[in-house]
């Protein structure tokens, strides 16, 4: 089990298609301190043309993105289908589709 599985384990069980938690709320959840680098924007947001992190692994695997917003310490989590696709991450057949 990973550092964040807690965390993708509660956005699963969320009905909401949005959830806002703060810092404090999601070390809570994921029973430990945030590392330094969750202070920055790019920690939260999944760059395509790079490894995924085990928090980008842990939210999208419960179906949600992140859209953090540092200045208050709070990171939106927006279900996927929400919010559609993430950049990156759609497969060959939806680019084709798409267009």
């Amino acid at each position: 089990m990973t550092k964040y599985a807690p965390l993708a384990s509660f956005l699963r069980r969320q009905k909401r298609s949005e959830v806002n938690l703060t810092f404090r709320e999601i070390e809570r959840i994921v029973g430990g301190i945030l590392p330094k680098a969750a202070a920055v924007d790019g920690w939260w947001r999944a760059d395509p043309s790079g490894p995924l992190g085990p928090q980008h692994i842990a939210f999208a695997d419960a179906g949600f993105i992140a859209e953090p917003q540092m200045r208050a310490e709070i990171v939106r989590f927006v279900r996927k289908d929400a919010a559609g696709p993430v950049p990156g991450t759609e497969q060959a057949g939806d680019r084709d589709q798409a267009t």
